[in-house]
C-alpha cells in the first residue's frame, strides 16, 4: 500500500508541473501517463540532491521536498475550467504529419480497449516478475546494488564506486537506483518489490505512451494497440522489462521526450517542447548511453528549433538546469572508468581491423535473432512501406537521432578495446536495441498512419 501511495505522490508531481506547462490542453490520460514519468523522474533528482549531493540521509527529506514542490504547484497554478479542453483526439492537421485519419471514435469504447489491452499487458510481466523476483545480473550486481548503498550505507554509500566493484558499473548515473530509494525512503525500509514493481510501470507506461499518444496523434485506435503489443508483448521485452535493467528507464524517457515533442508541434504548444527537453535532461541520469543519446537528441530538437530563436534559448537553458545532476555525477563524483582501454592509443590491445568487421557484422545477425521474433522484419517492412513520410519534419529528427546515436555507441565498441568484442556485443548489443524498440516503434508507426 505505501508503494501506491508513492506512485500517486509522483502522479501529482508530475501532473502539476504538466498542467502547468500545457494548461490542461492533453487528453486526461495521456496527460497522466507523461506525469507519472515525469513524476519519477523529479523523485530520483530530489534524491540526488538530498543524499547524495547534500550527503543528507533522513527519509523524510525527500519525501518532504516532492510534496513542497506538489503544495506550491497547486497554488500556483488553479486550474482555469475554460482551459480544461482535454480533447479526446485533436483532429487539426498536424504540422509533423502530412495528414492524419480524420475518424470519430467513441470514447468508452476507445480509451476502454486501450485500457483493457494495458490490463492484460500487465499479466505476463507481472508472472514474469514473479518467478524472476530479483532481475536480471545486472539488477542485483549494478542497479539494485547501489540502491542498497546509498539507501542502508547512508554515509558510507560511496564505497560501492571502489575500483574493486568497477563490474558493476560504478561509473553508471544513478537514476534508476535514487529512484527506488526514494520508495524506500517513504516505506522507510527496503523491499526488494519496489525494482520489480517499478520496472513493470515503466512497461506498462511505455505501452500507455504509444497507445494514447499514436491515437492522439492520429486518430487511428487499432494501430496504436497494434504497436504497444509489438513493444510490450515480445517475449524478450518482458523479459527485459522485469530485469530490472535501466534501459527500460532510458527508453521510457527517450520515448516521452520524443512523444512531447510531436504533441508540442500538433497542438502548436512550445511548452510541451520544454517537457521534451527535461525528459532527455532525466534521461542523460540513466546510464552513460542515455548521456550520449539525450545530448544527440537534444542538439537535433535544437538545430529543429533554430529559427525561433527565443524559444531556443528558453529549451537550452531548461536542458541544462535539468541537466545538472548528470553534470555533478560525472564530473566530480564518479569514478574512472576501469573498463576502458583506448583502443587508439594501446599497443596491447589495439582497435583494428578485425575487431571492426565484426563490429560491422555481428548486428545483421542480431536482427535475425530468433529472440526478436521477427521484429526487425517488421520493422523493414514499415520503413518500405513508409517511404519518404518517414523523412519529413520531426520524423526526420527522430530518424536522425537514433542513426547518429547507434553510429556513435558502433564506435564506441571500436575504440574501447578492454572487452573481447564477441562476447561484448552478444551481452550488450541486444540491451541497447531494446531501449530503442519504443521510439523506432513511434517513428515507423506515424510513418505508416501517414497517409
Amino acid at each position: 500500500m505505501v508503494y501506491f501511495l508513492g506512485i500517486l505522490i509522483s502522479l501529482a508531481a508530475g501532473y502539476l508541473v504538466i498542467r502547468l506547462l500545457t494548461d490542461n490542453r492533453l487528453h486526461l490520460i495521456l496527460h497522466l501517463l507523461l506525469a507519472l514519468v515525469l513524476g519519477l523522474g523529479i523523485d530520483g533528482t530530489v534524491t540526488f540532491y538530498t543524499h547524495i549531493l547534500l550527503n543528507q540521509f533522513n527519509h523524510w527529506i525527500p519525501i518532504g521536498l516532492v510534496l513542497i514542490i506538489i503544495a506550491f504547484l497547486l497554488f500556483y497554478k488553479k486550474e482555469d475550467p475554460a482551459l480544461a479542453v482535454h480533447p479526446i483526439v485533436n483532429l487539426k492537421k498536424s504540422k509533423t504529419l502530412n495528414k492524419l485519419s480524420t475518424n470519430k471514435i467513441n470514447f468508452t469504447q476507445t480509451y476502454g480497449l486501450g485500457l483493457v489491452t494495458l490490463a492484460i499487458l500487465a499479466i505476463p510481466l507481472a508472472i514474469s516478475g514473479h518467478y524472476y523476483p530479483l532481475g536480471g545480473w545486472d539488477a542485483w550486481s549494478c542497479w539494485s546494488l547501489k540502491a542498497k548503498f546509498i539507501f542502508l550505507g547512508q554515509d558510507n554509500w560511496k564505497d560501492v564506486l571502489t575500483p574493486n566493484l568497477w563490474r558493476s558499473n560504478t561509473q553508471y548515473p544513478l537514476l534508476w537506483p535514487l529512484i527506488n530509494v526514494w520508495f524506500f525512503d517513504l516505506a522507510g525500509r527496503f523491499d526488494q518489490t519496489v525494482p520489480m514493481l517499478n520496472s513493470i510501470v515503466f512497461a506498462l507506461l511505455t505501452a500507455g505512451i504509444l497507445i494514447f499518444g499514436i491515437l492522439e496523434l492520429t486518430g487511428n485506435l487499432w494501430g496504436a494497440i497494434v504497436a504497444a503489443v509489438i513493444v510490450t508483448a515480445l517475449p524478450f521485452g518482458v523479459t527485459l522489462y522485469t530485469s530490472q535493467y535501466s534501459d527500460a528507464l532510458l527508453g521510457l524517457f527517450l520515448l516521452s521526450a520524443f512523444m512531447s515533442l510531436l504533441l508540442g508541434e500538433k497542438y502548436n504548444l512550445p511548452q510541451l517542447k520544454i517537457l521534451s527537453l527535461i525528459f532527455l535532461a532525466l534521461m542523460s541520469f540513466t546510464k552513460n548511453e542515455g548521456l550520449i543519446a539525450s545530448g544527440i537528441a537534444a542538439l537535433a530538437v535544437f538545430w529543429h528549433e533554430r529559427a525561433n530563436k527565443k524559444e531556443l534559448k528558453t529549451l537550452i537553458l531548461t536542458y541544462v538546469i535539468a541537466l545538472i545532476p548528470t553534470i555533478i555525477f560525472t564530473l566530480f563524483i564518479a569514478p574512472k572508468n576501469e573498463a576502458f582501454i583506448n583502443g587508439l592509443l594501446s599497443t596491447d590491445k589495439p582497435s583494428n581491423w578485425s575487431r571492426l568487421s565484426v563490429i560491422l557484422v555481428y548486428p545483421w545477425f542480431e536482427f535475425i535473432s530468433s529472440k526478436w521474433n521477427g521484429f526487425w522484419f517488421l520493422v523493414l517492412g514499415g520503413i518500405l512501406l513508409s517511404g519518404r513520410k518517414l523523412w519529413r519534419s520531426t520524423l526526420r529528427l527522430i530518424a536522425i537521432s537514433l542513426i547518429l546515436y547507434l553510429t556513435v555507441i558502433l564506435a564506441y565498441y571500436q575504440v574501447n578495446t578492454f572487452f573481447e568484442i564477441g562476447w561484448w556485443l552478444s551481452t550488450t548489443l541486444s540491451r541497447i536495441l531494446f531501449a530503442l524498440i519504443p521510439t523506432i516503434t513511434l517513428w515507423i508507426s506515424l510513418g505508416i498512419m501517414a497517409v
